[in-house]
């Protein structure tokens, strides 16, 4: 076979891939031979271009207060109805802090579809108009908190905080160090101690820009945390981690198959979402053999919106989520570019299971390891129980896309997963 004049290795199975130049008179001209036979197409390529980049939108002085709301029809399901709100720096631009439903902020300014909100002095961010509504505003402009408290739980423990409504709020975590950073609200300075149970310490600091700093020191790093609004309290939830063990058993591990909707196609059209459903439950049967307990977010064909997949997970209280995925290079790579194992993580506390995870893969469907990568994915959002997403290998590949058409594929796939959890309960984190 040849593509625009290039040499193809067709496989047995008859899958070719490659990556070839286009001429200046865009089409892929394709010649096959097999002894004296020979059969040619030319397929014209439409080229397509950007649009003319328009214009930003003038920034126009606002007034007012609002509540972020999400509309009801902009929902795949309950999970995605719920879900946070996220701000942007700038309109459209790079996300920011999430924003909870029901928080009231004052409005600065508007852009087009943009509204500018207000979190503390000399700090704004961006949402779109259709996620707010106009509220009153709040006496004194700013939510005082108080009434610092440390709760024990059999798992871990909460800070919490007395407050008339939700805030927004960020959380920071640096080992036993844990910063929890409440917008738009005011406090007096308050201490409390705890002797036993993970949670030791936390001071309230007013930073006197709208701002409250919330320190909590902790006997050791949390495995997760989320924070939250509820009764008249606010609440920062922080779990400890499982004990360091040489066993699985007990271990609460949810297992995620990737897609669909979308994900890639082999060349001879073996689906993504096929493959990661039947490594996700041949992974579940290995888990259960050794004591775990593993969680799917999917056990069929049919579509789960990312927000659903979290929900389970966070349901079921697991311990760790591994997103089940391979990989596709996109439009004007080529399909190698991809190839070897990589594993995506977001929040730093994923970051050894994102390693052990990556190398044991690797070694279990004889791929090159490459990196583990920090991204925004919205299923390493998650912060209650660490996230990653495994690449596994380059679908498009006709040799890798055979191998995932084998038991020997699937039960190597599997086998790496549960080889990397086993590695990180051993302590590797």
């Amino acid at each position: 076979m040849r593509v625009n004049g290039r040499s193809v290795r067709v496989w047995p199975n008859g899958a070719f891939s490659e990556f070839v130049a286009l001429r200046s008179e865009p089409a892929l001209e394709f010649e096959a031979r097999l002894g004296d036979s020979v059969i040619r197409r030319k397929i014209p390529v439409t080229r397509t271009t950007d649009s003319a980049a328009r214009p930003d939108p003038p920034i126009r002085k606002t007034t007012g207060w609002v509540r972020l709301r999400r509309l009801p029809d902009d929902t795949l399901d309950a999970a995605t109805q719920a879900r946070p709100i996220y701000s942007r720096w700038t309109p459209g631009g790079d996300l920011a802090v999430p924003l909870p439903q029901g928080v009231r902020l004052p409005a600065q300014a508007e852009a087009g579809s943009f509204l500018r909100l207000g979190l503390a002095t000399g700090i704004s961010a961006w949402v779109t108009k259709e996620d707010t509504e106009p509220t009153s505003v709040p006496a004194g402009e700013r939510f005082r908190v108080d009434r610092l408290r440390l709760v024990a739980t059999p798992g871990g423990g909460s800070v919490e905080l007395a407050s008339p409504e939700p805030v927004v709020s960020q959380i920071d975590v640096l080992e036993r160090q844990v910063r929890w950073t409440l917008f738009a609200a005011t406090a007096d300075s308050a201490k409390v101690t705890a002797s036993k149970g993970l949670l030791r310490r936390a001071t309230v600091r007013n930073l006197g820009d709208g701002r409250v700093l919330v320190a909590v020191t902790l006997a050791e790093a949390p495995l997760g945390w989320r924070a939250g609004w509820r009764d008249g309290r606010l609440r920062l939830e922080l779990r400890s981690p499982p004990p360091v063990s040489a066993s699985l058993k007990g271990l609460v591990v949810a297992l995620d198959p990737g897609h669909p909707p979308l994900g890639t196609t082999g060349p001879t059209g073996l689906r993504e979402d096929s493959v990661s459903l039947a490594v996700a439950k041949e992974t579940a049967r290995r888990l259960r053999e050794l004591g775990a307990r593993p969680v799917l977010t999917r056990t069929d064909p049919g579509p789960v919106s990312l927000d659903q997949r979290l929900a389970v997970a966070e349901a079921a209280n697991v311990q760790a989520f591994v997103s089940i995925h391979l990989n596709s290079p996109g439009d004007g790579r080529p399909p190698q570019s991809v190839d070897g194992t990589r594993v995506y993580w977001l929040n730093p506390g994923a970051l050894p299971l994102a390693r052990v995870v990556r190398d044991s893969v690797a070694v279990g469907i004889d791929q090159v390891r490459h990196g583990t990568i920090q991204s925004n994915l919205v299923v390493l959002r998650a912060t209650w129980f660490p996230a990653v997403l495994i690449e596994a290998t380059a679908l498009p590949m006709p040799a890798r896309e055979a191998l995932f058409r084998t038991p020997e594929g699937i039960a190597g796939y599997a086998a790496g997963i549960v080889g990397g959890l086993q590695a990180w309960v051993a302590g590797v984190r």
